[in-house]
């Protein structure tokens, strides 16, 4: 098959497969020889800020000299998105050499999401990167990235999600997420709540893995400017004092602490701790300092065109950190706001902290391309109840965005901002790609 006949034959895969857990994709990995044992892997779990975790740590060990393997979910324009060496996507021509791979192997058909992952691991074996980043697709003791042997584990901040698999309390999500730890392998975490830390710092001891929490009380944000964000952070191993990162949003500073607080684990078991090699621990702190700056990761509070941003918050922690954000950051603007939501979430929890948060010029709903869409009159219902607002509903995203982009002009100092599934991001991205094709071609 050529690349587009691969691509089409890869999402006509169901999502997830009928049994759950890891046996048939390990039994596959055996088959190809098990690629994913032929890196450095680092492992990270989450409910929020996995893969902004992931990039940060991923271009700190970059900026250090390291090149880099990322394995993310979803992709927000292209599949190619999802394997990544060193910042770059995976060509079409590695995607479907890699898929060819994994296909000869196939005996009990695989997930999409197994697929996937199989083609990352027989990728990054090819390529031999100093380390590989798996982000897991959703939890983390069933996932199908928790066959890896890791030298790191970290764990984003756990919220409640994916509740139809994981559980219905933080205490059974949180058991989930600290599936992934592994005996006698040092464990990152962001400490949010005392059940979720509870539960992961039981279990990393029962498994004797070293724990390092990462809490609010480690860092303070010191000054924000037009362009950057700049706060310090610390713990009782280590200080930064005036890191920076692009201005996008606060809730970054949580997930780059994260990502700080990994490189330092990583560099000492490299024997570059602090202390030991005052070269080294110059060189540590440069990469962090450069590579927070040049830390960005798409489709998270991201700036597309001029003032017209799309954030993938999708579940109500996520969206409490996108409201403080546009209260904190993005106050100069009106706002006008576009939404669109999966059935499977919690989106009127979503609207209501949304409407009571925020004040909106405009609200315009419309829906995503795929199977677990929420119906665009029950969204746009739910936020009358709340707003008593005059809500605007489309169907198609590209008129739902026209009617934005036509606010956007007519209300003086007004923003466009899209939230509340991933699936819209992306569905935004490509509207605005063949907007901007249609103008070069209308120039040639």
């Amino acid at each position: 098959m050529n690349y587009r006949e691969t691509v089409d034959y890869i999402l006509s895969i169901p999502l997830f497969a009928q049994k759950i857990g890891t046996e048939n994709l390990a039994s596959l990995l055996e088959r190809l020889g098990n690629p994913q044992d032929k890196s450095r892997v680092i492992h990270i779990a989450g409910t929020n800020g996995k893969g902004s975790t992931a990039k940060a740590l991923a271009t700190i060990l970059m900026h250090a000299g390291f090149h880099i393997g990322l394995f993310t979910s979803p992709h927000l324009v292209s599949i190619n998105e999802r394997i990544r060496y060193d910042d770059e996507m995976i060509s079409d021509e590695d995607f479907t050499w890699a898929f060819e791979q994994v296909r000869k192997k196939f005996t009990v058909h695989p997930s999409f999401f197994e697929v996937m992952f199989a083609m990352a691991a027989v990728y990054y074996e090819k390529k031999q990167p100093d380390y590989v980043i798996y982000e897991t697709g959703m939890g983390g003791r069933l996932d199908a990235t928790n066959v890896v042997r890791p030298e790191l584990c970290i764990i984003t901040s756990v919220g409640l999600d994916h509740m139809e698999y994981l559980g219905d309390t933080i205490a059974k999500i949180a058991g989930e997420k600290a599936g992934i730890i592994k005996p006698s392998v040092p464990v990152v975490y962001f400490k949010r709540d005392a059940v979720s830390s509870g539960i992961i710092e039981t279990h990393a001891k029962e498994l004797d893995s070293a724990v390092t929490a990462v809490e609010k009380s480690n860092y303070i944000i010191n000054e924000i400017d037009d362009k950057t964000i700049d706060f310090s952070f610390h713990n009782r191993y280590y200080y930064y004092d005036h890191l920076r990162i692009p201005k996008t949003s606060l809730y970054q500073v949580e997930n780059t602490c994260l990502a700080v607080a990994s490189f330092d684990i990583l560099m000492q078991t490299r024997d570059i701790e602090y202390g030991k090699n005052a070269g080294a621990d110059v060189r540590i702190e440069q990469a962090v300092r450069s590579g927070l700056l040049d830390f960005s990761w798409e489709g998270r509070m991201e700036e597309i065109a001029p003032d017209l941003f799309v954030d993938g918050a999708h579940n109500p922690e996520a969206v409490e950190c996108y409201c403080r954000t546009l209260r904190t950051l993005y106050t100069k603007k009106k706002k006008i706001l576009v939404f669109a939501a999966v059935k499977d979430k919690d989106y009127d929890t979503m609207i209501r902290d949304l409407t009571e948060a925020l004040s909106f010029e405009k609200i315009i709903v419309t829906s995503v391309d795929n199977k677990r869409k929420a119906p665009v009159s029950l969204i746009a219902d739910r936020f009358r109840n709340y707003t008593g607002h005059t809500v605007e509903a489309y169907e198609d995203i590209a008129e739902a965005m026209d009617a934005a982009i036509r606010y956007k002009e007519q209300i003086t100092d007004s923003a466009v901002y899209c939230v509340g599934s991933l699936y819209l991001v992306g569905e935004v991205k490509l509207w605005l790609q063949k907007i901007k094709e249609k103008s070069a071609n209308m120039e040639e």
